[in-house]
């Protein structure tokens, strides 16, 4: 296609159906966004260029006059998806599924369909390139992602849209064999792409994490599901940490580290009070001072950097560190073949 052709059927989608109406002045800055080089004047052509050809009109008594599909008008290739809600729904796909319920899956598989169409018929557009330019890589090594069961997936879903208690077996970590359990689902958080249910078992009110790739044989039950008393998310990922093995201190954080790892340091902070200077001027090491939370993941951090960050305080966590690399080192110089 020609780009005059892309530019007229990315026009005839920001048209909305009647009775909605868009102005000369909104599609312009619609095609400006989907990354079509043109001045206003051309649109307001374009426009009644095509109203020549296709069920499009505007309500020329108005001023700004709005432009919008005859009520009646036949689907064409508009009112479609334009290009840039079709992007949406692509990154959608692509990265939040496992974020959405079953039901509503299904039920954007004919919108998905039509995304698809969408931007292949306008692969040469600048919005429709975007997909192929952008992407999400986790942290750290490239680790696989445990598998889920579909009725898992489904099951839990269910369970937290109905407000209804399911049935499961589960297998901690720790244990070789999976046990049965009643749970409450209360929500659905993902670290990375791994996903676990927060969630009460039975009448008890303390609030669990359970891993859905440690879940088997679920099971809806018809029982009402019991939430904790004023339970908020946002709050209890905050307060509590769960995925951070707080510990509850907050800790006075100093730090020797080399220059690479300070420039590093200066772009994703550890603190908001986090301050960094040179140790002296003849060496390439920072010293680094914040405030943190005590967290297994902190000492985590600290210890994947190995020589190239020394803590210097507080001295329980130095000692820590100090224990274990010396446990290490000896790990190491262990003849092994």
């Amino acid at each position: 296609m020609t780009d005059t052709t892309l530019r007229h059927l990315e026009t005839l989608r920001a048209i909305p159906r009647h009775p909605r109406k868009t102005t000369a002045g909104e599609v312009h800055a619609h095609l400006l966004g989907a990354g079509f080089e043109i001045d206003k004047r051309s649109v307001e052509r374009d426009l009644h260029k095509l109203s020549t050809r296709y069920p499009i009109t505007c309500d020329e008594g108005s001023r700004p006059a709005g432009w919008y599909w005859q009520e009646g008008a036949a689907d064409l290739i508009a009112p479609g998806l334009t290009t840039g809600e079709a992007l949406e729904l692509e990154l959608l796909a692509r990265y939040l599924k496992p974020l959405l319920p079953a039901g509503a899956w299904a039920g954007l598989q004919p919108r998905l369909s039509a995304a698809k169409a969408t931007l292949n018929t306008l692969a040469a557009t600048p919005l429709a390139r975007w997909r192929k330019r952008v992407a999400v890589l986790e942290d750290g090594p490239p680790l696989q992602v445990p598998d889920v069961a579909p009725e898992v997936l489904a099951t839990v879903h269910e369970g937290l849209l109905r407000n209804c208690r399911i049935a499961l077996d589960y297998r901690a970590m720790e244990a070789e064999k999976p046990k049965r359990y009643e749970v409450n689902p209360v929500a659905l958080v993902y670290v990375g792409q791994v996903g676990y249910l927060v969630a009460t078992l039975w009448k008890y009110s303390d609030v669990r994490l359970l891993a859905l790739h440690r879940m088997s044989k679920p099971e809806p039950l018809d029982a009402t599901a019991l939430q904790p008393e004023n339970f908020d998310l946002t709050a209890y990922l905050r307060e509590q940490s769960p995925f951070d093995f707080p510990g509850i201190e907050e800790l006075r954080l100093e730090l020797r580290v080399h220059g690479w790892l300070a420039r590093h340091l200066e772009e994703r902070w550890l603190s908001k009070d986090q301050r960094i200077m040179p140790e002296d001027e003849n060496s390439d090491t920072w010293i680094v001072h914040a405030t943190v939370r005590e967290s297994e993941r902190l000492v985590w951090w600290l210890r994947s950097h190995g020589e190239q960050l020394e803590v210097l305080a507080p001295l329980a966590l130095r000692q820590r560190l100090a224990t274990e690399f010396a446990a290490l080192a000896t790990c190491y110089g262990k003849q092994s073949f």
